[in-house]
């Protein structure tokens, strides 16, 4: 492929915590001008599963040390333990990559990246402070291993403000996987918008209320 495939790898639907369907996020990222994105709701498959075949399958895997996104071919069965997870991943072809590793505010593995062997790290999250971004860019370095910019995108508006310029064959994800397994990516990390930071806040006040109602009250 002549020119680079524009990706975002970390984005997330209303089958985890995100606030639009496979579907909406796909055509907003289009928009946005990406040419595919990964589906990586928290610890399920089901969202990627509804837009087979025209996304990155993936899934941001809550381990017992932070999170970890797994991006595969095809959606499989991922244990949540972190040597199992990793070694589950080589098994089946897949890359996985620690999101966020030093945003200590959102189960980041911080340091602990050092004592497990992964396949890139995620080095620009357009929702981590400046600080845990400029951190994981160091160790990537340190560790030799590809950096990925991605939205971690929960709401449409994120769309466009992290994105991977992939040098892969084609669009198959198999391709896209050994392209990023190769170094052949590069990370751009621009940032968040007004509009788009204005409504990650109401997108999660919106949640916040849900969760409460949801809430049995107390016994007076």
């Amino acid at each position: 492929m002549s020119s680079p495939l524009k990706l975002d790898l970390h984005v997330h639907t209303y089958y985890s915590d995100g606030k639009e369907s496979p579907e909406e996020m796909m055509r907003a990222a289009r928009r946005a001008g990406l040419h595919m994105i990964a589906v990586t709701d928290h610890d399920t498959f089901d969202g990627a599963k509804t837009v087979a075949g025209r996304i990155v399958m993936g899934m941001e895997v809550t381990t017992q040390y932070g999170h970890v996104v797994v991006l595969c071919s095809e959606p499989m069965p991922l244990p949540k333990l972190l040597p199992d997870l990793l070694d589950a991943s080589k098994d089946q072809n897949c890359l996985a990559f620690p999101s966020h590793p030093f945003d200590v505010t959102r189960a980041g593995l911080g340091e602990r990246i050092h004592h497990f062997k992964f396949d890139a790290v995620e080095v620009f999250n357009s929702k981590a402070p400046r600080s845990a971004n400029q951190r994981a860019l160091e160790v990537s370095r340190t560790l030799s291993l590809p950096g990925l910019a991605n939205s971690d995108s929960h709401v449409k508006s994120a769309l466009g403000s992290a994105y991977n310029l992939v040098y892969a064959d084609s669009t198959k994800p198999e391709d896209i996987l050994e392209a990023i397994r190769k170094g052949m990516v590069t990370p751009v990390g621009i940032g968040l918008g007004v509009k788009a930071k204005l409504e990650i806040v109401e997108w999660y006040v919106q949640r916040k209320i849900a969760h409460n109602f949801r809430r049995p009250m107390r016994q007076m």
